[in-house]
């Protein structure tokens, strides 16, 4: 065997023996919850010593998780419903006006902003500014804030799906033959870029659901999310917080599934347009 077959062979054994570790690693963060909430004593063993459905059962029968759980799912449906409208309506006018290269790149990066910006300091921003307004102490400030720190991923993703469908040239068929905008956008545009705007809803969702940092310091008291009752109820029972974390991975496998499944039929549908 020569030294470059030799090499090859190290190199991919190492690549099948990385891979093996991140996937198990990532099975054991994900499933170490997902074992714990059925677990009523586990201390010494690799799986638990007693097993019980009462952890479960108190999912169904605390106020207080429902009550987040209802928070959460009303906070991320609003947010996902509105960043999903203003990004797909900003784009649609970044196409019809057929605006300049700079405006677009401008748009790009103020929309990324909220990545480089720790969620701490985003969440003090907010506060600071809608406290005095009407919607300070409203679960609307929660929204707003869900707004911002969704809107990297909702922008990027209908951006793509726009660019991959060639809106432009949609535009521009749709315009040479005498439709107006609102014609345009709802004949035209929406049947090629629907999958794209239920998927670009969809990671709204999931990120909003899952977001701590921000619910954490401006959710009202009344519409504390679920992420908060993981945290609260960390620290008084760990195996009903297990039950809450199986609710949030349930939901986001669910929608993470979702969304390939939907990204998988965009690019399908481009395809479709292309031949």
């Amino acid at each position: 065997m020569s030294l470059s077959d030799f090499v090859y062979v190290v190199a991919k054994a190492v690549s099948y023996l990385t891979l093996v570790l991140v996937v198990a690693y990532i099975f054991l963060v994900s499933f170490i919850p997902v074992i714990g909430a059925f677990a009523l004593k586990w201390e010494l063993s690799i799986l638990p010593e007693v097993w019980t459905l009462n952890n479960i059962k108190f999912l169904f029968e605390d106020p207080f998780v429902l009550r987040s759980l209802y928070s959460s799912l009303l906070i991320a449906g609003i947010t996902s419903v509105l960043s999903t409208t203003v990004y797909f309506l900003v784009i649609l006018y970044l196409f019809l006006r057929e605006r300049s290269r700079w405006v677009s790149t401008f748009i790009e990066v103020a929309v990324l902003i909220p990545l480089m910006l720790p969620a701490i300091l985003l969440a003090l921003a907010i506060y600071e500014v809608y406290r005095p307004t009407f919607i300070g102490g409203t679960y609307w400030i929660l929204v707003s804030a869900h707004l911002t720190i969704v809107s990297p991923y909702v922008f990027r993703n209908l951006f793509s799906v726009a660019k991959m469908i060639d809106m432009k040239t949609l535009i521009e068929a749709s315009r040479s033959l005498g439709a107006g905008v609102l014609t345009t956008a709802y004949k035209v545009i929406l049947p090629n870029i629907y999958h794209g705007l239920i998927g670009a809803m969809l990671l709204a969702f999931a990120v909003s659901f899952g977001d701590f940092e921000m619910a954490n310091l401006l959710a009202p008291w009344q519409y504390r999310t679920v992420t908060i009752a993981i945290f609260q109820y960390f620290f008084k029972n760990a195996w009903n917080a297990s039950a809450i974390i199986l609710l949030v991975i349930i939901v986001s496998v669910i929608t993470s599934f979702l969304v390939a499944y939907l990204s998988r039929k965009a690019i399908a549908r481009y395809i479709e347009v292309v031949r």
